[in-house]
């Protein structure tokens, strides 16, 4: 029953929540899979830091998946060489099982979200 709930909650939160909001989600949500990631190294539970990584990998691939490459050429390519970055140091770090590659993942894409954030602020 709690889980349903939580779901539906969710859903409108998402829902209700404007596109600079549901970016901005993202993004963090992205850092916290790596924060996730890296503990679960620390403590060697393979499969938590395999399912939190499966995760970031989902949230950049939605990332690139949005980009709209004939509105913004120019932005969109930039963002999708620093996805494939954050991608590579996903999977690097999953091989490796360094947690610094992580970190760096983390770090480009905070950069980002306070990028877009200026940007959203800037335009109102």
């Amino acid at each position: 029953m709690y889980a349903r709930a939580a779901k539906a909650y969710k859903q409108v939160d998402l829902e209700s929540s404007s596109k600079a909001q549901i970016l901005d989600k993202l993004y963090l949500r992205f850092v916290r899979d790596c924060d996730d990631a890296k503990a679960a190294m620390a403590r060697g539970d393979v499969a938590a830091k395999a399912a939190a990584i499966n995760h970031g990998n989902q949230i950049i691939m939605e990332l690139v998946a949005a980009l709209d490459h004939a509105l913004a050429p120019d932005l969109c390519g930039n963002l999708a060489t620093l996805y494939d970055y954050v991608l590579d140091r996903l999977a690097q770090s999953n091989m490796q099982n360094d947690a610094r590659l992580l970190e760096q993942a983390s770090v480009v894409m905070m950069q980002l979200r306070e990028a877009f954030s200026e940007a959203s602020n800037a335009n109102g």
